[in-house]
């Protein structure tokens, strides 16, 4: 560019309003050397208006963090022609500072020389310092703060995008901040800005940021449309927040919640959430506010939103409304099985408290259980008929084994020959034998509806096993099975009922002779170790093939079915075996070798912790009772005679009575020490009879024993609530009856 000179008249003209507007004028020949400023520049420069400028003075007065910025600045326009647009501070000579942007270019002459370099400058303190308080504020905003242009172009980013993105502030200025979204937003978010400042209305979104990590992360971009004083869109001003955790918690609570609506779905359970409704402070009905689809099928309820349950079921019982109350009031949740007759249904239902305490609200999930409950009722029918048989059966075949085990007993102990002697040894063995059966077929009934209880005392294991091989004497002399029993030398002491313990050997023991030929011998071993006590059974007897051996201790199995024995048992023998042995906390298994190679049952029983005082043991065959009058009541003449025989043959004073009333006459008038009532009679059953009994004066210290085919546990307990002193089971043992009488005898009971 070429430049003329200016006439001095114009400059004149020039200088008044120019030096009244603060821009300061630099008029520089070339080359620089002493420099041409008016007074606003001079001002600028902290110099006097009668200072001369020089080049070396306006670089001395930059400040030196600027300076060599300044030079290259200058010597670029100057060399290449290029415009001169700088910002630096100047420095007064008592370090005051102004912010001072000027603006100029290279001019030549005529001749096409460089001849001057000329421009402006601008005193913009006040505008940077009121900047620099924004940009303050800005970079201490816990948002990244912007602003915009009305062409949409950023002005301006705060320190916090360069922090928070890693791009600098330059970078990202124009339209370079959309590098940082995420590729599958970028396109989306673009055009929705550009949407907004076309509309210029305010805009909210969401989009994901390269984080300065490396890593993308949600955030609200949003911005409010700026306007000056006469509405005129100048841009918008606006902040980008991190929103990444709470972003990625809604989505697991979107997706929780999208899974919890698909279980509800899938599941063949009913849901619902309802709300409860109080009066004076108490659930009188719920409204259903949640279903889900199977709800209508569980209960049968249509379109039940947004109704009570009163609407749906106006005769509800008050339980569903007092249950589901009591959840929403304390917050407790509740698990239950329950029917409702007004809905004709039964439920199992889990119901706990849902969102605030203030709000009554009750998650219910539930099943419609009806048919197992109907099912289960005819199960437990089912046991109680079955029950019932047993104790009939049970009692029809002791009735008739009690005059045949008199009988039997009566002929051992009256004169008689060998022959007679041996027939009533087979008898009472034989009726034995069944007696046992009866019993064992009782207790494994007991002991599957879990109704048998123990009488745990201590007691010593040698005791147990003398007892045992005493009770199977007849079953091993009849095979002449010799016996060797091998026990530890000290007492072995245990906690157990012991006559369940006896009756736990006692079947192993018939079980060995049973199964065993004539002449071979059974053994019992007791080792004592660590965990307890091994109880070893041994026979030399068929054995047990491998492929039966797990199955020895199940119900009604029998062993050898095809050996061609006929006396197999029941198959309950082994079984209640196992469950008594497990009833102590104790284990039984079996080992064989195979057929024909013997057996060996194993019976293992923890020891009693702690050593207790054992008191001595007293036979009970060997009481000397004394004379005692005892009165036998049964409509079974064979058994009340037999028994009455046997008792006189022991030493006592015995008469007999055939039904009830009969029994309470003979009672006030023999004025009996003791009386053995049977319970089935007629006219007057046992109950009856006992009753009258006790009511003489006579009556209130007799010791009165029933004595029945009954022998269940609720049978003894109504024998003992009716007054009876004991409960004997047919057929008794006389060693046992005698050992009743005289317990009850000589300790006879307050009036």
């Amino acid at each position: 560019m070429t430049i003329s000179p200016i006439p001095p008249r114009f400059l004149d003209r020039l200088r008044a309003p120019v030096s009244s507007s603060g821009v300061g004028v630099w008029l520089n020949p070339l080359p620089l050397g002493e420099l041409v400023w008016n007074e606003n520049t001079k001002a600028h420069f902290h110099l006097p208006p009668d200072a001369t400028p020089t080049v070396e003075l306006f670089y001395e007065r930059i400040h030196e963090d600027d300076r060599e910025r300044v030079r290259q600045a200058v010597d670029r326009a100057i060399s290449e022609e290029l415009a001169f647009d700088q910002v630096y501070r100047t420095v007064g000579p008592g370090g005051a500072l102004k912010w001072i942007h000027a603006a100029g270019q290279m001019l030549r002459g005529d001749d096409g020389q460089p001849r001057q370099f000329d421009g402006i400058t601008l005193d913009i303190t006040d505008r940077v310092l009121a900047q620099q308080r924004v940009r303050e504020f800005a970079d201490t905003a816990p948002a990244v703060l912007w602003v915009t242009e009305a062409d949409g172009f950023c002005s301006f980013l705060s320190r916090a995008w360069t922090d928070y993105t890693g791009q600098s502030e330059a970078a990202g200025l124009g339209f370079g901040w959309l590098e940082m979204v995420h590729p599958d937003d970028r396109a989306e978010t673009g055009a929705l800005f550009e949407k907004a400042n076309a509309g210029r209305v305010a805009f909210s979104l969401e989009h994901r940021l390269r984080h300065a990590d490396g890593t993308w992360r949600w955030v609200i971009d949003a911005g409010t449309p700026r306007l000056d004083a006469t509405g005129v869109f100048l841009g918008f001003a606006g902040s980008v927040t991190d929103i990444h955790d709470r972003f990625m918690a809604e989505q697991a609570l979107r997706k929780s919640t999208e899974r919890y609506v698909r279980l509800l779905a899938s599941i063949d359970e009913g849901f619902c959430v309802v709300q409860m409704l109080l009066s004076d402070g108490k659930p009188v009905d719920y409204r259903f506010i949640e279903t889900n689809a199977v709800f209508e099928r569980q209960t049968g309820l249509v379109n039940p939103l947004g109704r009570t349950a009163l609407e749906l079921v106006p005769d509800l019982e008050p339980f569903w409304f007092d249950t589901y109350g009591d959840v929403a009031l304390t917050g407790t949740a509740r698990r239950f099985t329950h029917g409702s007759q007004a809905m004709g249904r039964w439920f199992d239902v889990f119901a706990s408290p849902i969102g605030e305490p203030g709000e009554l609200q009750v998650a219910i999930l539930f099943r419609d259980v009806s048919q197992q409950v109907e099912t289960e009722r005819r199960l437990l029918e089912a046991d109680r008929l079955k029950d019932e048989f047993l104790a009939t059966l049970a009692h029809e075949l002791r009735n008739p084994l009690a005059p045949i085990v008199n009988g039997a007993e009566l002929l051992r102990r009256m004169d008689s020959n060998p022959s007679q002697l041996r027939i009533a040894d087979i008898i009472g063995r034989q009726a034995g034998h069944l007696a046992r059966m009866v019993d064992d077929l009782m207790d494994v009934s007991r002991i599957s509806r879990g109704k048998l209880e123990l009488r745990m005392a201590p007691l010593v294991l040698q005791d147990v096993v003398r007892v045992a091989v005493e009770n199977a004497s007849d079953a091993l002399r009849v095979g002449n099975h010799p016996i060797e029993v091998d026990m530890p030398p000290e007492p072995v002491r245990l906690l157990g009922d012991e006559v369940r313990l006896v009756q736990v050997l006692l079947n192993l023991l018939t079980n060995a002779a049973r199964y065993s030929a004539a002449g071979r011998p059974v053994t019992v071993q007791g080792v004592v170790h660590a965990a307890g006590v091994d109880l070893h059974v041994r026979d030399e007897g068929i054995g047990i093939a491998a492929e039966e051996l797990e199955r020895v201790f199940e119900m009604f199995y029998q062993v050898g079915t095809d050996t061609g024995r006929t006396s197999g048992g029941m198959g309950i023998g082994l079984s209640l075996v196992q469950r008594l042995t497990e009833l102590h906390g104790g284990t039984v298994e079996v080992k064989s070798e195979g057929l024909g190679r013997g057996s060996e049952f194993t019976v293992r029983l923890p020891l009693l912790p702690a050593e207790p005082t054992a008191a001595p043991r007293q036979d009970a065959g060997a009481l000397a009772p004394p004379p005692r009058r005892v009165l036998i009541v049964d409509d079974n003449r064979d058994a009340a005679d037999t028994l009455a025989e046997m008792l006189r043959l022991i030493g006592y004073e015995a008469f007999t009575a055939y039904d009830g009333v009969e029994g309470v006459a003979q009672a006030e008038a023999l004025r009996p020490d003791a009386v053995l009532l049977d319970l089935g009679m007629p006219r007057l059953d046992g109950y009856g009879a006992c009753k009258a009994i006790r009511a003489g004066a006579h009556g209130k210290h007799m010791a009165v024993v029933a004595l029945s085919g009954w022998g269940q546990t609720a049978d003894t307990e109504r024998t003992r609530e009716a007054g009876f002193d004991g409960h004997l089971v047919k057929p008794v043992p006389p060693d046992d009856l005698v050992a009743t009488l005289e317990a009850l005898l000589q300790n006879p009971r307050a009036s």
